[in-house]
C-alpha cells in the first residue's frame, strides 16, 4: 500500500486518543491503535480508517487534504471585518473589573468628534472584506449618542457605493436608554448587546451604578427588546448579553445560568477574567485560580446539561465554538481562538481620538505598543502591513510554540495581548498561561462529552 503518514498529534482523553492533523481532521483511536500508528504498524483495515480522516495520505485523499487546509485558513485573505469604535471613554458606572480604562462621565474631552468619526468610517470602508461589522463601544457609548447617530447614517450612506454587507451593533449598559434611543436602534437595525453578570445581588455588586440598580435597567430593556422584536416580527436578530466573572461570581453557577434562561436567551458565555485596563488595580480582590474557575465552569455546564434534558435550550458559548471548530471546515471566526488571531486581519479598534489598535484588548493595555496608526494619517493597507501589526500577527501563530505538539492546536489560538499583560512579552511561555490551562481542560470536556459519544454511536451503527 503506497501512502504517507500525515503530521499528526494525539492526546489521551479518557480511554481514547484524540488524534488531529494540521488541517483539523480528527480521529479517535484506542490505545493499541495509537501505538500502532506511532510505529507505522498499519494494516489494510486500519489504513482505511486513517485515510478517511487524512491521517495517512495517498493519491485518493491528497486533494481532499489540500482542500480542507485551504478552507481552514480561508479567513486570512478576507481583510478586517470587525471594527470596534470607541465613541467615548466616558462612563457613568464603576464596575469592579472595568477593562476599558473608562473616564468620568464629566470628562467630555474623551468623546469622539464628528470629523474623527467620519475619517474612521472612511478608513473602515477601505477594508477589502465584503462583510463589515461596526461595533459601538466605550466607556458607555450612549453618552455620545449624537456620534452614534452620525456614524450610523454616514456608514449607511457610504455603503450605497461600497456595497458591503454592513451590520452595526452597540454594547451598552442601558443606563442612558430611553424610548427615543430605543426606537432609533430598532429602526436602524442595530444589534444590541449588554452585560448581565447574574442575579441582582451579584450584578449590582460587580457593576456599580450610583443612581440605582443597573440590574433593573438591564432586565427592563432586555425584555422590552424581546417584546418589540416579537411585535414587529423581527426574527433575524436577538439581543445578546455577556457575563464577566469575578471571584464573587464563582458562588453562583446555577443562578447565573438561570438569569439567562429567564430572559429566553439561548447561549451564555462563561468567560474567565482578564487582567486588563483598570481591572489590574483590583486584581487581588476579584481574580481567582484556574482550578477555582474550572470548578465553577464544570458546575455551570453540568447544570446546563440538566436543563437541556428538560427541553430548555441554552448552550455555553465556548463549547459551541469549540464544537464548531472541530466539526466544520471553515473557521467560525471566534477571533480569540484562532491562529493567527484576529488582531488587525480580523478586528481593528478605533479610539475616541482616531488612534488605531490591533484589537480592542490591545487598546485596553493603555500603552502604545499595540497602536498601529491613526485614521487621520494612515491608509488601511499601510496600517495592517506595518511592522507592529505583522509582529503581533506572527506572535499569534501557534505553529512556533509548545502548541505545535498539542492535539488541540488546529482549533486553538494565542493572544499576544494577554501574553504581554501577563508576561511582559508578546511571545509568551504558553503552557504557563491561565488561558492555555483553561482551554486545554475545556477542549478535553468537549471531546469527552461530545465527540467520544458521537464516534461510539457512529461505530455502533456501523
Amino acid at each position: 500500500m503506497d501512502y504517507a503518514v500525515n503530521h499528526f498529534r494525539g492526546r489521551k482523553v479518557g480511554d481514547n486518543y484524540f488524534v488531529t492533523t494540521d488541517h483539523g481532521s480528527y480521529c479517535l483511536l484506542t490505545e493499541d491503535e495509537y501505538r500502532n500508528l506511532l510505529r507505522k504498524n498499519i494494516d489494510e483495515k486500519f489504513a482505511e480508517k486513517l485515510k478517511e480522516r487524512e491521517i495517512i495520505i495517498d493519491e485518493e485523499n491528497f486533494d481532499e487534504a489540500v482542500r480542507l487546509t485551504k478552507n481552514k485558513y480561508d479567513f486570512v485573505k478576507d481583510g478586517t471585518s470587525l471594527h470596534i469604535i470607541i465613541v467615548t471613554l466616558r462612563c457613568n458606572m464603576n464596575c469592579v473589573y472595568c477593562h476599558a480604562s473608562s473616564r468620568s462621565e464629566k470628562e467630555h474631552k474623551y468623546d469622539m468628534d464628528e470629523e474623527t468619526a467620519k475619517k474612521t468610517v472612511d478608513f473602515i470602508f477601505q477594508s477589502p472584506n465584503k462583510n463589515i461589522m461596526i461595533e459601538f463601544q466605550g466607556g458607555e457609548p450612549s453618552l455620545n449618542w449624537d456620534i452614534i447617530k452620525f456614524i450610523t447614517r454616514y456608514a449607511k450612506e457610504k455603503n450605497k457605493d461600497g456595497h458591503k454587507n454592513l451590520d452595526l451593533t452597540i454594547v451598552t449598559n442601558f443606563s442612558c436608554m430611553d424610548e427615543e434611543k430605543f426606537e432609533f436602534l430598532i429602526k436602524e437595525e442595530i444589534d444590541i448587546c449588554t452585560s448581565l453578570d447574574g442575579p441582582k445581588e451579584l450584578h449590582d455588586f460587580n457593576r456599580i451604578y450610583t443612581k440605582g440598580s443597573n440590574y433593573d435597567q438591564v432586565i427592563h430593556w432586555m425584555n422590552r427588546i424581546l417584546e418589540e422584536y416579537k411585535k414587529r416580527n423581527i426574527t433575524n436578530r436577538r439581543p445578546h448579553a455577556l457575563v464577566t466573572l469575578t471571584r464573587k461570581s464563582l458562588d453562583y453557577p446555577k443562578e447565573i445560568v438561570d438569569e439567562y434562561v429567564k430572559l429566553g436567551l439561548d447561549d451564555i458565555h462563561l468567560r474567565f477574567l482578564n487582567n486588563l485596563g483598570t481591572a489590574s488595580k483590583a486584581w487581588g480582590k476579584i481574580s481567582y485560580s484556574v482550578e477555582d474557575y474550572l470548578d465553577f465552569w464544570n458546575k455551570a455546564v453540568d447544570y446546563i446539561q440538566q436543563l437541556n434534558k428538560k427541553g430548555i435550550e441554552i448552550e455555553e458559548r465556548i463549547i459551541k465554538v469549540m464544537k464548531t471548530k472541530i466539526n466544520e471546515e471553515f473557521d467560525p471566526n471566534y477571533l480569540d481562538l484562532r491562529s493567527p488571531c484576529g488582531a488587525s486581519i480580523g478586528q481593528l479598534a478605533y479610539n475616541y481620538d482616531g488612534s488605531i489598535y490591533t484589537c480592542d484588548e490591545a487598546r485596553m493595555i493603555g500603552e502604545d505598543i499595540f497602536r498601529i496608526g491613526n485614521v487621520r494619517d494612515n491608509k488601511y493597507k499601510d496600517v495592517v502591513t506595518c511592522n507592529k501589526a505583522c509582529a503581533v500577527f506572527n506572535a499569534s501563530i501557534n505553529d512556533m510554540y509548545f502548541c505545535d505538539e498539542c492535539a488541540y492546536k488546529p482549533y486553538c489560538g494565542i493572544c499576544p495581548v494577554i501574553n504581554y499583560a501577563e508576561q511582559g512579552n508578546i511571545i509568551g511561555k504558553i503552557p504557563q498561561t491561565d488561558r492555555c490551562k483553561i482551554f486545554m481542560k475545556q477542549f478535553d470536556w468537549v471531546v469527552k462529552n461530545i465527540f467520544i459519544p458521537k464516534m461510539a454511536d457512529k461505530d455502533a451503527k456501523k
